[in-house]
């Protein structure tokens, strides 16, 4: 299965948007000049709201934990052959020989930090750090203690206090898992050489969901999964049952 969290690792909407598509964030397409095309009215509103929960939340009041969480997100990544939220150049990575170990390793390390702290949140840790535990989570094999969170991290990306597209891979990963329709077309699967996206329900109101909870439109997000895997995203749908 290909599980994709665009901007996880490199701090939300704004720099997954940029993730192999060769778009510019707003400060970097100022400084291309008037012959750069306008950045669409979707990655526009997503820049704004992403901004908008730094600004509400602010950078984060624990530092040392910031650190940790971001360092463990790195390792979670590193161990996966990725960086920044894209796949490294194969020639220079060993992918983790171990990678349940590195992930129970890595679980336990985030159980000790949410029984000490909660779920780290923006205003706890920032934006980058909150969704570095939201990475770690998504990947965990503990997924009685993955669900059993599920409620509390809805009610916190409801109210701003957490990034909801970091979230929506997770209730992707778990509604696949179970075998049922995933709610925001974050989960494909490898298939004919190419990449095919797992049932959703609701096709038809797909896009206006991605967009409550900052992600983008589905024709742009596919062009980024292209742009990172190199693998067409055909028009096949498979089931996760």
């Amino acid at each position: 299965m290909i599980v994709v969290a665009l901007g996880l690792m490199t701090g939300g909407a704004r720099a997954g948007l940029c993730a192999g598509t060769g778009v510019q964030p707003a400060a970097q397409s100022a400084a291309v000049g008037s012959a750069q095309a306008a950045e669409p009215a979707w990655q526009v509103e997503l820049e704004r709201r992403h901004d908008e929960l730094v600004r509400v939340n602010g950078p984060g009041t624990d530092a040392e934990l910031r650190t940790q969480l971001l360092s463990m997100g790195m390792q979670d990544q590193e161990a996966r052959g990725m960086v920044d939220g894209a796949p490294m150049d194969k020639s220079k990575y060993t992918q983790a020989v171990d990678l349940n170990s590195v992930d129970a390793a890595l679980t336990s390390q985030l159980k000790d930090v949410v029984a000490a702290h909660g779920w780290p949140t923006i205003a706890l840790v920032g934006i980058k750090a909150s969704n570095a535990a939201m990475l770690v989570l998504i990947h965990t094999r503990d997924h009685e203690w993955q669900r059993s969170l599920l409620g509390e991290l809805e009610t916190l990306a409801d109210t701003g206090k957490i990034d909801g597209s970091a979230l929506a891979t997770l209730i992707d990963k778990e509604l696949v898992s179970e075998g049922k329709l995933q709610r925001y077309g974050t989960q494909f699967k490898e298939l004919n050489g190419g990449m095919a996206m797992f049932g959703v329900e609701d096709p038809a109101g797909l896009d206006a969901r991605r967009a409550r909870v900052g992600l983008p439109p589905m024709d742009a997000y596919k062009g980024m999964l292209e742009g990172m895997y190199h693998l067409k995203v055909t028009d096949a749908v498979v089931s996760a049952k």
